[in-house]
């Protein structure tokens, strides 16, 4: 038996591994953006900022007026949590640091929100897997 590679047999194997290779690239690509946490911010019902919590990001800002209604929010670690406000009983600050996919702070006199929100939940695995 003689048996013969012939151009047909190459273009089956060039497309496959072009088809490898781009599953690799843009598969990979999700993988780093699967545990991607977002906190949205919302002021009188208004997205005032999104935020990328990483571990290696910190911040400290301010939502209001100094003078009147406030929220002083502190971002570090993948944590958010209320560090000061003006509201008279400041639960909004003893709820603590969040940093899991659907938690929230809610300050109801100041009428502010935060709540986390993770990218790609369903990508935990990674994309050889599924």
């Amino acid at each position: 038996m003689n048996k013969k590679i012939n151009k047909f047999d190459i273009a089956l194997i060039v497309g496959i591994v072009v088809v490898n290779i781009a599953m690799i690239f843009f598969g990979g690509s999700n993988v780093v953006h699967a545990n991607e946490k977002k906190a949205y911010i919302y002021s009188k019902n208004k997205l005032v900022g999104e935020y990328v919590l990483t571990d290696d990001y910190k911040t400290e800002f301010t939502i209001g007026d100094k003078d009147a209604d406030f929220n002083t929010i502190h971002i570090e670690n993948g944590e958010i949590w209320i560090q000061d406000a003006s509201c008279p009983d400041k639960n909004c600050v003893n709820q603590g640091k969040i940093s899991n996919d659907g938690e929230i702070i809610v300050c109801l006199p100041n009428q502010l929100l935060i709540k986390i929100e993770q990218e790609n939940v369903e990508n935990e695995l990674d994309f050889i897997a599924k």
